[in-house]
Order: C-alpha cells, then structure tokens, then sequence
C-alpha cells in the first residue's frame, strides 16, 4: 500500500540515498520530501484526466446572489483540484472556491486528490519516478541523475497514461459527415 513516506522513501532510494521513515526525522532526504512532496502530487495528477482521480458531484448552490454578471454560485468539493465538464454544458468560471453560472443547478466533472493508499501500482510508480527527478538535485547535487530519472519519469508517464485510458472506452462516432460523403 502506497503511503507518502513510502512513495518519497522509494524515490529517495533510487537516487542512492537513505530511506526515511518520516519527513520531520531530519536530513536533506526527508526535507526535501517534506518540502516537494505535496506539490509535486497535486501537479501530477492535474496533468491528466485520470480515472482514478475523477469524480462527479452535484454542486450546493450558495443563497447570495454574486456580485458579477453570474446568477448563480456553488461551492466546489473540498477536495477540487481542477475542472474537467460541467452538467449542463454552460458557461462557467471559477473562483476562489466557488463556480459561477446562470443555471438554478449545476454538476461537475473534477479531478480530486485520492488517498495515496487507493493509488493503481502504474501511478505509485510514475510518482516514485518523478519524486526522484525533483529530489536528485538538491539532494545528490547530480544533474545527470536527475536527467535520467526524468527520462524514466516521462516513459512511465505514456504507458500510465495509456492504461488509465483502458478504464474508459472511445467514443464511437455515430454520425459523422465525412463518413456519409463516401457513400
């Protein structure tokens, strides 16, 4: 089961330093762990849609009217990270932690932050690679090691992406005019 400390620990032990079992024990590991962890996942998993990280939710519609051209406020899940559709198809924008539109009811499409524990292995293993990317300089001051990790990071990064993919079938094109021209 995939932890922050463990994915971190791992990361630290591909660019050949020590293990650790907390991010507060001290060291440069467990510092730098401690300072680019949380960013580092968040920014990952808004790169791509993935499955793992999709949710969809009603939005709670706020009683005070906005105070811009918007009709209407909902407040967004407190575990939002960024937008992927909203129900119906609408105008929208965001902000803080509020979306804005002229409908009475809205519903979101969004990715969120999962538990590291509920992570597939091909994610847990991209995050491990791309932690060593980032942790390699400032803690073995090796640029070619951390160039090498990136490599490895955007190879794992295509074969997640594609066997996240799997979790969703392709649309089939049920009427398209550049079909019906050959007939």
């Amino acid at each position: 089961m995939a932890t922050d400390i463990s994915m971190s620990s791992n990361a630290l032990l591909l660019i050949g330093h020590g293990t650790i079992a907390s991010f507060t024990e001290g060291g440069a590991g467990a510092e730098v762990a401690s300072n680019l962890y949380t960013t580092t996942y968040e920014n990952l998993l808004t790169l791509h849609r993935w499955r793992f990280a999709s949710a969809k939710r009603d939005l709670n519609r706020l009683t005070s009217t906005p105070l811009n051209e918007w009709n209407y406020a909902f407040t967004l899940p407190s575990d939002y990270l960024t937008a992927i559709k909203v129900y119906p198809d609408v105008d929208y924008e965001i902000y803080e932690n509020k979306l804005y539109a002229n409908v009475t009811s809205v519903a979101l499409d969004y990715i969120f932050k999962p538990d590291e524990s509920r992570l597939p292995p091909y994610f847990v293993k991209l995050m491990e690679l791309h932690l060593a990317a980032q942790f390699a300089i400032p803690v073995t001051d090796n640029s070619t090691k951390a160039e090498e990790y990136r490599k490895m990071y955007e190879d794992q990064l295509r074969r997640a992406k594609f066997i996240d993919s799997q979790a969703r079938p392709n649309d089939q094109i049920v009427d398209s005019p550049f079909v019906e021209v050959r007939d």
